[in-house]
């Protein structure tokens, strides 16, 4: 595709901490020039996210309901230009990312482009994310084993945090889809994609920072995400027929050799914390996932 302008969208609740370097490294990777409109949905904040949002030329709305999915279909609702970029408020963009996303768009079929994310902190956790990047984009002394997994890695880096977007496609789809939990928005449209013919490109090289302020922050959403999975499969299987990669007997498996794999990575990305990260994670989801069937 030619760099014609872009929409930019994001939607934000008390985002003001990280904002202010969120968006001034989206003004520095994408130029300007090829930028039509910026608009942040505002869900409910009490501090100054709306405030630094106008600071930077965005414009701002109100989310109508809350959450991720009606903030998303709020945001489409205002863009105008073929193509649209949306961010989340915790993701600071490779300054990469502007010169390689757009040409995935020259294959055939393609409608929605990502880069990775990659935990900013901490550093075992980063490593062990980057390893899980480089083995999924087919490196042949990592990528061998995988084969039978291959649609357990479907939606790995499909997020919405850092992700281009044919207009047309996402509306003729009818926008995101509409979650009643603030979670898996991003796999349910991954399903839905692929089942209309469409295409969702993930460029692993492309690894922007993802910020956490410590492990135990990645835990808790770890434990939450896993927490709404039942509702996340529902939703692929009402919507696509599909069944979820994502199953109960694949999340214990993996944590039951999470203890050994997670050596197996720690020797490899030579980073001892590792040992201790990889099972603890394993161990978030496997408690989120038997919360979430409670419930």
């Amino acid at each position: 595709m030619t760099r014609k302008s872009v929409d930019l969208i994001m939607w934000a609740r008390n985002g003001a901490h990280f904002l202010p370097r969120v968006l001034k490294r989206i003004e520095e990777t994408i130029p300007s020039r090829n930028v039509n409109r910026r608009i942040l949905i505002d869900d409910h904040s009490s501090d100054s996210t709306v405030e630094i949002a106008r600071g930077f030329n965005w414009e701002t709305y109100k989310n109508p309901s809350s959450g991720i999915s009606a903030g998303a279909n709020e945001a489409l609702r205002h863009v105008e230009s073929p193509f649209f970029i949306s961010f989340e408020q915790d993701l600071l963009l490779t300054k990469e990312w502007w010169n390689e996303i757009p040409r995935h768009f020259e294959k055939k079929k393609v409608a929605v482009v990502s880069g990775m994310r990659v935990a900013e902190k901490p550093a075992g956790l980063r490593k062990l994310q980057q390893y899980v990047a480089r083995k999924y984009r087919g490196e042949k002394e990592l990528s061998s084993w995988l084969r039978s997994r291959m649609m357990a890695a479907f939606t790995l880096g499909k997020t919405l945090d850092n992700t281009m977007y044919k207009t047309e496609v996402m509306r003729n789809l009818g926008g995101f889809p509409k979650m009643t939990v603030n979670a898996g928005v991003d796999a349910v449209l991954a399903y839905k994609m692929e089942k209309a013919g469409f295409h969702w490109i993930v460029d692993y090289n492309l690894q922007s920072t993802h910020i956490r302020k410590n492990l135990r922050e990645e835990l808790r959403h770890q434990q939450l995400y896993a927490s709404m999975l039942k509702e996340i499969s529902l939703k692929i299987r009402q919507e696509t027929g599909l069944a979820f990669s994502i199953t109960r007997s694949s999340v214990f498996f993996r944590l039951a050799i999470s203890p050994a794999t997670g050596v197996l990575i720690a020797l490899r990305m030579r980073d001892p914390s590792i040992t201790y990260i990889h099972p603890l994670i394993r161990l978030a989801y496997a408690k989120g996932l038997l919360a979430g069937h409670h419930d």
